[in-house]
């Protein structure tokens, strides 16, 4: 298994109290949990109640022989943080007694009844939660416990142990309560393609995989419990994974997720996810392409809350959702207008149009390769800094902005774009009508053919035809990463 050796030692340190990492406001796997607790002969007691958001409650007793002190009190801790497997810490925001302290009469077993200050949680100390099995952050904790309840509360029971008092007797969870919690933190573990991938069950996290491993297609749920992210280094250096398929409802891919994974070529990504860590893709040169099932525009927002994420930047990215009315799902232009849409470099018309089957005019191609070029294309009119462009490269073709173009003009356009590759022989007689390319199209023509920018179109050049805007953005995409 990749990492596990390493992920116990880690784990070891965690618990330890060596290292931190996991973010503060967490909620604990239960909805509440009772601890029963008492001195080292048993003259005094207690019960503390937790709940999942940090608030709790509780009482006790200190009997002596005439006389008997009792106590009730509630608070909450906050910055709840899991620590690694089965530990969690919190800190104290306050207690505070709910009884009236002062003398509350007399019993006749009991003698003298005082209602006293609590015995309990004190603002600001930081205390831990530790599941069955776990090493506690003091091991005299352990032997304390061992000692005064005997060996099984140790890998039944839960502690909740205050950390500014390592000698102080710790607090043990009754066996029915640790049953509850058992099933809310354990790891879970799922056979894929080549080997298996280890889940935080509590959090709904991916912690990591099996080094061999070649496809992982996650659930939405393990257990009962919707998985939420990809924890950071989840898998990283699997260098066999080909394919992975995240869920909806992921909201987060940690960093270097996926660093290293150099046979990694198609990724499935949730609608839902919000952030990609840094370097998640680092190294991945093979990813071609992305099925994210949103929208392109759900895309660009994620790409740019994702900076760093080390994803390809002319990566192929099928949306599951379109962005415009008149561009559906199954229109054959509908991967290339996701394309230049997410790329920012075409936009739509307005109204959630993107007006396929509307002729590409001067202004437009202008616009659309002065993006590409990183030219600031804002002002007003619109296409005026393009056309300041295609004026300075001679590309107005004596034509304005309105005025639609010939196929080999905006072919031209885009050769003289990407820097007029010179003529390398390529012969365009194979399509019937090569002859009525003109002069100055010849070269910008060839090139664009022998590149796959154009195709021909029912197997002619037709270099005098019109191009509509879905044509354009499929000839722009074929030719993006042409450009230096």
């Amino acid at each position: 298994m990749k990492k596990r050796v390493f992920s116990l030692l880690l784990a070891l340190a965690l618990v330890c109290g060596l290292a931190a990492t996991a973010s503060a406001g967490e909620s604990l796997p239960f909805d509440s949990l009772t601890f029963d607790y008492l001195s080292g002969t048993g003259a005094w007691a207690g019960k503390l109640t937790l709940h999942a958001g940090g608030a709790f409650e509780g009482s006790g007793y200190d009997e002596d022989v005439d006389s008997y002190n009792q106590w009730a009190y509630e608070g909450a801790f906050r910055d709840i943080q899991r620590m690694g497997p089965g530990a969690w810490k919190m800190t104290c925001e306050r207690m505070g007694s709910t009884l009236e302290v002062g003398p509350a009469g007399k019993d006749e077993i009991l003698g003298e009844v005082y209602n006293v200050e609590p015995v309990g949680p004190a603002p600001d100390e930081v205390w831990y939660l530790y599941a069955p099995g776990e090493l506690p952050l003091y091991t005299a904790w352990a032997e304390t416990v061992r000692l005064v309840y005997g060996e099984e509360v140790l890998s039944e029971s839960f502690l909740l142990v205050c950390s500014k008092d390592p000698e102080a007797l710790p607090y043990a969870a009754s066996v029915e309560d640790s049953a509850k919690v058992m099933a809310g933190y354990g790891e879970a573990v799922l056979t894929m393609d080549g080997g298996n991938i280890y889940l935080d069950a509590a959090l709904g996290v991916v912690k990591d995989a099996d080094g061999y491993i070649q496809a992982a297609n996650i659930p939405a749920k393990v257990n009962g419990r919707g998985v939420t992210a990809i924890g950071a280094g989840a898998f990283e250096n699997c260098v066999q994974l080909e394919s992975v398929a995240l869920p909806d409802g992921v909201l987060t891919v940690g960093e270097r997720a996926f660093a290293g994974c150099e046979a990694l070529r198609h990724a499935t990504l949730p609608a839902s996810l919000e952030k990609i860590g840094k370097d998640a893709f680092a190294g991945c040169a093979a990813l071609a392409s992305v099925t994210f099932t949103g929208s392109a525009s759900g895309w660009k927002k994620l790409m740019e809350a994702s900076a760093g994420a080390g994803m390809p930047g002319d990566i192929a990215v099928n949306c599951s959702v379109s962005d415009f009315t008149d561009v559906p799902l199954r229109h054959w232009a509908t991967p290339y207008v996701d394309f230049v849409f997410i790329h920012g470099i075409m936009t739509g018309v307005g109204e959630g149009q993107f007006a396929p089957d509307k002729p590409m005019d001067l202004g437009s191609a202008a616009t659309v390769l002065a993006r590409r070029l990183g030219i600031d294309t804002s002002g007003d009119p619109w296409y005026a800094a393009g056309m300041s462009w295609a004026e300075e490269a001679g590309l107005t073709f004596g034509k304005s902005p309105a005025d639609t173009l010939e196929r080999q003009e905006l072919v031209y356009m885009i050769w003289k774009a990407v820097g007029g590759p010179a003529d390398d022989g390529y012969s365009l007689e194979l399509f019937p009508d090569w002859a009525a390319v003109g002069a100055d199209y010849v070269t910008a023509m060839s090139w664009a053919v022998k590149a796959g920018v154009i195709n021909g179109s029912d197997g002619l050049l037709a270099p005098e035809g019109i191009t509509t805007r879905a044509e354009y953005a499929a000839v722009i995409t074929r030719a993006y990463a042409l450009f230096a």
